[in-house]
């Protein structure tokens, strides 16, 4: 059999990867190619080289008898994604106040907009995907490419951003309110308290996700 098309292993890989992060596949639970390939549309042969590259970047794992699952996250990998986070966005945020443009500003405030709408609703996807633009604006007026390529990678990892659409309703509301706390103190170029709310903010995100995750503390 000829391997798949350069295209549709992508296309696949994607799509297998995307609903990995987003949570449609849960952690620990069992990945059948044939079902695997139906919900994406695509043969087996595509199925099995995603399955591969998601196996080497640790989204999927293999037991002993050959079979896979979704890479069960564990508590010290949860609080070591966020440690590393929470570094890097606690410097992108004392740069972002020094740096960031008022066109920034604005879109930043667009995005507050969204958020309390999406909060109202409820719309907990939407605040997810809020969530990451909002982060990823601020990530971007830091003006360092390097802090932005490590803040896409985080981006990737499974759960490192869902969290923010978990938790109860006052978490989400928290959530929501510091955005627009940081954009105020970004504005006033705050940068010591600018800093110190994101360190809180991301602690509580982490909180949050071991609990969701029901992990072992």
């Amino acid at each position: 059999m000829s391997a798949a098309s350069p295209s549709l292993a992508d296309r696949a890989y994607r799509e297998l990867r995307a609903a990995i992060v987003d949570g449609r596949l849960r952690p620990g639970g069992a990945i059948v190619e044939t079902d695997l390939a139906e919900m994406l549309g695509v043969s087996r042969t595509p199925v099995r080289e995603a399955l591969r590259r998601c196996e080497l970047e640790g989204y999927v794992v293999r037991s002993g008898n050959g079979k896979r699952t979704v890479t069960l996250p564990t508590l010290e990998g949860v609080k070591q994604l966020f440690a590393v986070r929470t570094m890097v966005e606690v410097h992108a945020v004392r740069l972002a106040a020094e740096r960031i443009s008022t066109a920034e500003l604005e879109q930043l405030r667009e995005l507050l907009g969204k958020d309390k709408r999406a909060l109202a609703q409820p719309e907990t996807e939407l605040l997810a995907e809020l969530n990451g633009e909002i982060h990823g604006t601020v990530i971007r007026a830091s003006r360092n490419r390097t802090l932005g390529g490590l803040m896409r990678t985080f981006q990737g990892r499974p759960h490192g951003f869902r969290v923010f659409a978990v938790g109860d309703v006052d978490d989400r509301r928290r959530f929501v309110a510091e955005h627009a706390r940081l954009v105020d103190l970004l504005d006033e170029g705050d940068a010591d308290r600018a800093a110190e709310l994101i360190r809180t903010h991301l602690e509580r995100a982490c909180e949050i996700l071991i609990g969701d995750l029901k992990l072992d503390r």
